[in-house]
């Protein structure tokens, strides 16, 4: 999310805009916790990270800080548990500056699309436990990752969790919320500062169409 190497995907933007746009949103817009925002309604801006990779500690949170923006890390366990990514303490350390939240992005970042219910139970079962153990906090919300799912683990994390964030390039528009298939936009490292403030305000939805006729993803090397 925070490499500037120009071989890197969409997703991972380079510090200098990350950044950029986080003094953006500071300025310009009411940016919400989660909590807040499923509990209350309303609009605003929720900031949501995924994986758990170690830049979150080393570049993201040091400017959440800065800029005191809360923000929820859905949370890849096994790389907390291998050593590959965040450490528990690290996030732990997130967690006592009152602005991040951790949520489940399955133990292994699974893809669920094709994933038996006991498959998918498994993966958010232990990803969730694991979170509640180390960090002693409740785990209460889910990020698939890919951004895909299936009906047999939309049953799972029904069981398990009170929000799931399921699709890319949807915004929750006030009164037509369905809480276990959140939507989020992801932020490119294409935008530029045009397109970035359009996705704040909700209005480019469609280009996840651009994305599909191109037979591309932002997830993937270009």
């Amino acid at each position: 999310m925070t490499s500037s190497s120009p071989e890197e995907v969409e997703i991972e933007l380079p510090p200098w805009e990350f950044e950029r746009e986080l003094a953006y949103l500071a300025a310009h817009e009411r940016v919400r916790t989660l909590d807040d925002v499923l509990e209350s309604g309303g609009g605003g801006v929720v900031l949501t990270f995924d994986d758990g990779t170690r830049d979150f500690h080393e570049r993201v949170l040091p400017l959440l800080e800065r800029y005191r923006l809360p923000a929820t890390l859905y949370l890849a366990t096994r790389l907390a548990e291998s050593g590959a990514g965040v450490t528990w303490d690290q996030l732990a350390e997130g967690l006592k500056t009152g602005l991040l939240s951790v949520g489940s992005h399955t133990h292994s970042h699974a893809d669920l699309s094709h994933a038996t219910e006991p498959e998918a139970h498994e993966e958010m079962r232990r990803s969730k436990g694991l979170i509640e153990d180390r960090l002693g906090v409740e785990c209460r919300d889910f990020a698939y990752p890919w951004a895909v799912g299936s009906p047999a683990a939309g049953r799972a994390a029904k069981t398990l969790f009170r929000s799931a964030a399921l699709h890319a390039w949807r915004t929750n528009r006030a009164g037509r919320i369905d809480p276990f298939e959140l939507g989020r936009t992801p932020v490119l490292r294409s935008d530029g500062r045009f397109f970035f403030e359009q996705k704040v305000r909700g209005r480019l939805d469609g280009e996840a169409l651009a994305y599909r006729a191109l037979h591309r993803g932002p997830w993937e090397r270009q």
